[in-house]
């Protein structure tokens, strides 16, 4: 993801690979739009209570990928609260230029976007279609969909309805088609909002649009193809509300940072919202039952939200202990997108009834290949994209 990505893989903002965050300190005033905005901004150190939340994140993704029967919502719940942190880190990149530049620029944002996601995408799909025309694991080439299926990949289309069929072997990758269709609609809306001070419309009309379009399509599968809920479960409206519930935490964080600043405020909200999570972790058939949908799913985004703004808010480092799920944290993108075709490819083609030494050696040679993809293609990454900031500084430097 990104989670979805996270990302997310489950997630994909600048500071996932940042060694620092920088976090603007005014907001624009009504009726002066972005362009009143100035660059006056603090730099703060990396939020390490972030990373921790992307390593529960993805390893709620990896139980529920291999104990499905036990860690029936797991998958869902990691996936929702990446889409809530990339919501809310998104926005803060957004607001970050807008404050320090007076605009959005684009072309530095998709591309920072592409150096950040692509590498790892990819040499993903590039693998996947190795693996598959030349051993069949999965009977892809049989079937003849390995190109269909790299093209929906890449295109970031596993979330719609398709006209052909694409390989089992990318079913995670819907959730960043979410996040990068959102990519695109979002930035144009949110400067529309602020050059009219109508954040709060902006985040009113979004949520309602999304929480319609979830509850059309899902009496539509019920009335009419129950057996399609799967698809109904891809569709970037089923899960869209948590890109707006992030976004909406990092446009008023002031006032809810406000809300959680008691010790034991912190302390209530932490250990309630963790014990929501965990819970539905273990909801039955999470994936096809209306009532997460309707009930379990916004819940589950509530609940997100307070982790994000209690990772967020915090000013001191995180305990040592936490530190494996920092580090986790930190390959959590590649660690998503590995995970379900390791399996499929250990275990003959099949998620369902793991052997445990199956889900384990999943397990291990995921985060094996996750480390590996950060220290070569995901750093290949970041190098072209200090690259293009120093090209691109240069090239603002000399222009008129």
């Amino acid at each position: 993801m990104a989670l979805l990505a996270g990302e997310t893989a489950a997630t994909a903002a600048q500071e996932t690979s940042d060694r620092t965050t920088t976090y603007p300190t005014t907001t624009v005033a009504k009726n002066t739009g972005p362009q009143a905005a100035g660059p006056r901004s603090v730099a703060r150190p990396r939020l390490d209570g972030l990373d921790v939340l992307r390593g529960a994140a993805v390893g709620a993704v990896l139980l529920g990928h291999s104990w499905p029967g036990v860690f029936q919502g797991a998958g869902i719940i990691g996936v929702i609260a990446f889409f809530v942190l990339s919501g809310y880190l998104i926005t803060n990149v957004l607001l970050r230029d807008i404050e320090q530049h007076r605009r959005i620029r684009y072309g530095r944002f998709y591309a920072h976007r592409a150096f950040r996601l692509v590498p790892a995408l990819v040499s993903f799909l590039g693998v996947y279609a190795i693996v598959e025309l030349s051993t069949d694991v999965l009977g892809d080439r049989s079937k003849g969909i390995v190109g269909y299926t790299v093209l929906a990949g890449l295109a970031y289309l596993k979330d719609l309805p398709l006209p052909f069929d694409v390989s089992m072997a990318i079913g995670p990758l819907w959730t960043l088609a979410v996040e990068e269709q959102f990519y695109l609609i979002w930035p144009a809306l949110l400067v529309l909002a602020l050059r009219r001070n109508r954040q709060g419309r902006l985040i009113g009309w979004s949520a309602a649009v999304a929480v319609f379009l979830m509850a059309v399509s899902v009496l539509a599968m019920l009335v009419f193809a129950p057996q399609l809920h799967s698809l109904v479960y891809a569709l970037p409206t089923t899960w869209g509300l948590g890109l707006i519930i992030g976004s909406a935490l990092r446009l008023y964080r002031i006032h809810v940072f406000g809300w959680l600043a008691g010790r034991y405020v912190r302390l209530v909200a932490l250990l309630g919202s963790a014990a929501v999570l965990a819970a539905l972790a273990f909801f039955p058939k999470a994936n096809e039952t209306p009532a997460f949908f309707f009930a379990g799913g916004p819940l589950a985004m509530a609940a997100a939200a307070v982790l994000v703004a209690l990772a967020a808010s915090r000013t001191r480092p995180m305990p040592a202990w936490t530190r494996p799920l920092q580090l986790l944290g930190t390959i959590s993108y590649a660690a998503y997108l590995w995970n379900y075709v390791v399996i499929l490819w250990l275990n003959g083609g099949s998620t369902a009834d793991l052997p445990p030494l199956v889900a384990v050696s999943a397990i291990a040679a995921t985060l094996l290949i996750a480390v590996i993809s950060w220290h070569t293609v995901e750093r290949l990454g970041r190098i072209a994209r200090i690259r293009f900031d120093a090209y691109y500084a240069r090239r603002r430097a000399t222009s008129p």
